[in-house]
């Protein structure tokens, strides 16, 4: 990916510095428009259908028309073939186009449609060996009663602040709360746990976004006949769980081995998370 990196910009591919949205956009005035993060490997995108049917269903929950998603998904191609990008990772916005007075929704125009490729996330060099620390941050999660939280929105201040609040505290990660005090997820991840041989993870009414990595892992586990709970977990649970890890497009599984300060488990990656990851990297070869 050198420096001619491609944009898609509302059905054109353009050079990376002319790709320009305008600063009345809907997506820069009021964080109105959703995305999808999507991951390629060896030139295939992991998963697209999955990420498209997401970013379709995200659109209709905020009343945002988009083109069918195939056509999504043909653009996401082509664009990775036209940067040559191997292993990369890809955003799509939606905005909801230019405002046309105020924020009110009848008269919104075209959507703006732009995608891009950048490498995979730069993580710690030793995360996957070691594991990264977090912490549970006083930030909380969006209820979905303000606003759903199956949308993969633009509002990113949310996690933006949380992230804040784990780096200024010395942690890799957030682990964000949800309203009632539960764990949720962490700033741009899902999480979870595991004791000896059982699997435990927020379950969707926690306010979290149900990830494609996520339901993966909830798939192996139970193709490895691996129990797994999707239910409310409380902080005051953690000291008796054994691993932690984190799942998104971007850190595929990444291990958890602090959490405030203490270890969790014997504080190195765990077997559970081990067998996942590997098989993980097996699914994204077959598939």
């Amino acid at each position: 990916m050198g420096h001619q990196n491609l944009i898609y910009l509302n059905e054109r591919f353009v050079p990376e510095a002319e790709a320009r949205v305008s600063v009345f956009d809907r997506g820069f005035l009021y964080g109105d428009g959703v995305f999808e993060t999507l991951r390629a490997y060896g030139g295939r995108i992991f998963r697209l259908n999955e990420h498209m049917r997401r970013l379709e269903q995200s659109a209709s929950l905020i009343g945002l028309r988009l083109p069918q998603a195939d056509q999504l998904a043909d653009v996401c191609r082509q664009l990775i073939e036209r940067n040559g990008a191997e292993d990369a990772m890809l955003r799509m916005s939606v905005t909801r186009g230019p405002a046309v007075g105020g924020i009110g929704i009848a008269r919104a125009g075209e959507p703006t449609i732009v995608a891009f490729v950048r490498p995979p996330m730069p993580l710690p060099s030793d995360a996957y060996t070691r594991g990264v620390s977090a912490r549970i941050v006083a930030v909380r999660r969006n209820s979905s009663q303000a606003l759903d939280a199956r949308i993969k929105s633009m509002n990113f201040l949310n996690s933006i602040l949380a992230r804040a609040e784990a780096e200024t505290a010395g942690a890799y990660e957030a682990i964000l709360l949800n309203h009632s005090g539960h764990i949720a997820e962490a700033s741009t991840a899902n999480v979870f746990f595991a004791t000896e041989k059982r699997l435990i993870t927020p379950s969707a009414d926690s306010d979290i976004l149900p990830g494609i990595t996520r339901a993966a892992v909830l798939d192996m586990a139970e193709a490895m006949g691996m129990p797994c709970e999707e239910r409310g977990i409380k902080p005051s649970e953690l000291s008796e769980l054994r691993e932690c890890f984190l799942t998104s497009s971007g850190v595929e599984l990444l291990p958890v081995t602090e959490i405030d300060g203490g270890a969790v488990g014997a504080g190195a990656p765990g077997p559970v998370y081990e067998r996942l990851h590997q098989a993980y990297r097996e699914l994204v070869r077959r598939e």
